[in-house]
This record gives C-alpha cells, structure tokens and sequence, in this order.
C-alpha cells in the first residue's frame, strides 16, 4: 500500500501487486488467514483514496501535484479506480477461489482413492497405516487401548484353484462386507494384502475386540456364497494384540498380532488367538 500511497492508487503496479499477493497467498497459506491479512490493506487501499478525494492527502507524493491527472479529473479518477478495481478485484478472486476449491476437491479425492483397495472398496494397506498413525496419536494422548486384529481366509488358495480368481474376488468383497456389518461404526477396517485383512479398534479392551472377532468369524462360518450354480463355503483365522500389554507402536502390534494368526492356523484354523495367549 505505500506503493499506491507514494506513485498513485490508480496505477498497475497497485493494482497487480495488491490482487497478485491475494492470489499468491490463497496457493501459499490458509484461506482465513489470507482473508484476515488482506483487511488491513484494503482498508489503507479505500482510506488513502478518500483521504485524496478529499485533499487530506496529496495524490501521488513523491511527484508535484496534478502531475498524474489533471486537477479537474482527479476526484473522478480516483472514484471510478475504486469502482473497477473492487469490481475486477472481487471477479477475480471469486473465479480464482471457486478454480482452488476444484482442485482442492479434487486433490482431496485423488487421495482417498490412493487410499482405497479397489476390489474391496476398504482401506488398503497404505490407507491403514496413515489411518493407525493419526489414531495412535489419538490413543495415547487420551490413554485409550488400542487393538489390531488380522484376519487371514482359510484355503484361499483352494478356491481360487477350484472355482477361479473371478470366485475368489467374490470371497474377499463378501469378506469385506461381512466384516462391515459386524464391526462397530469407528472401528478400521481394510485389506492388508492378498487374502489378508486388518482391523483396528479404538478405545476398546482387548476382551472386547476378542468378542467382536468372535462375531465376525461366526458370521463368515455360517455365510454361503453362491457362484455360477454352486456353493462356496469359506472360514478365517485371526490373531490379535492390544496396546495394554504391548504399547502403542505399529510395527511391535503388527509382530504380535501376525504370531497370533501364525498360531490360529497351527491351531486348526477357523479361531482367534490373542498375543498374550502364546508369550
């Protein structure tokens, strides 16, 4: 705004600078901040305006009087400036801000679907681990338990030999979807890789993520898929481990909960086994 002050509101280094630095801080900095920031220069932009239609303040300082218009013409210059440059200035902004909110849409969305597994339209493995960073944050500061559960489908490789891949594509989405019916609204669900799934919950004891699992592995055991004129029956086994014996970090629930399922499947497969049953 000194630049306005010093060579004349009216001219196109104001304006540019003024519109170009908006514009440059809505792709830099948060919007409210930008909005909050621009309200000071806005108000020096109008105020030193007024102050030279008024003749408080010389047009242009650092030149003699009148030397950028005419005596007769100033007041009427400097009016219609303000006129055009909020008029150029809001269309300007509203059109750049409405293009920012696109791509800001379309940024969020192109992550989401980087987070997706495809097939089963959950979480993959990239979506868990972001997913369990930002609730173990959560968890330790509020002191909640926090427990990870894998779940691996028995024989999957014996359907996929007996009925095709197209079979077991089917197996995993209705794996998916019988997981989503069992589980709990805030409890993280999504596939780990192959015929591999995980499932994170929140605040919650690992008797009672015990329980939940027993659910869901009942619910598969007693599911029937039919695929082109036959049925297909299929089990799970899962291993779990919670923060209260292991603490919070990724990898070190991962190890246990992975040596849980290792020793589900030793077990006869189609149960659960907790961390804490095998150390």
């Amino acid at each position: 705004m000194s630049i306005g002050a010093f060579t004349g509101m009216m001219t196109s280094i104001t304006g540019v600078f003024t519109i170009g630095s908006i514009l440059t801080g809505l792709l830099i900095f948060e919007r409210h901040a930008i909005f909050l920031g621009s309200i000071p220069c806005l108000i020096v932009f109008y105020a030193i305006s007024l102050l030279n239609i008024f003749q408080i303040l010389p047009y242009a300082l650092i030149f003699h009087p009148y030397t950028m218009v005419t005596e007769q013409s100033q007041n009427f210059m400097i009016i219609l400036n303000l006129i055009i440059s909020t008029v150029v200035g809001v269309t300007i902004i509203r059109v750049f801000y409405a293009f920012l909110n696109r791509w800001k849409a379309r940024e969020q969305k192109q992550r989401v679907l980087m987070s997706l597994d495809p097939l089963t339209q959950i979480l993959n493995r990239r979506g868990l681990s972001d997913h369990y960073e930002s609730l173990q944050q959560h968890a330790e500061i509020q002191n909640h338990p926090l427990c990870v559960a894998l779940l691996d489908i028995d024989y999957f490789k014996k359907v996929n030999d007996q009925y095709g891949h197209d079979a077991g594509d089917q197996v995993l989405q209705k794996i998916a979807q019988i997981l989503k019916l069992n589980l709990r609204e805030y409890d993280h669900i999504g596939r780990f890789g192959g015929e591999e799934f995980m499932i994170i919950f929140t605040n919650t004891s690992s008797n009672m993520a015990f329980s939940i699992l027993e659910r869901c592995r009942k619910s598969i055991e007693h599911h029937e898929l039919a695929y082109q004129g036959q049925i297909i029956r299929f089990t799970a086994s899962f291993g779990l481990s919670c923060s209260e014996l292991y603490g919070y970090d990724q990898q070190t629930l991962l190890q246990k909960t992975d040596l849980a399922l290792y020793e589900a499947k030793k077990s006869g497969r189609n149960c659960i086994r907790m961390a804490k049953e095998i150390t």
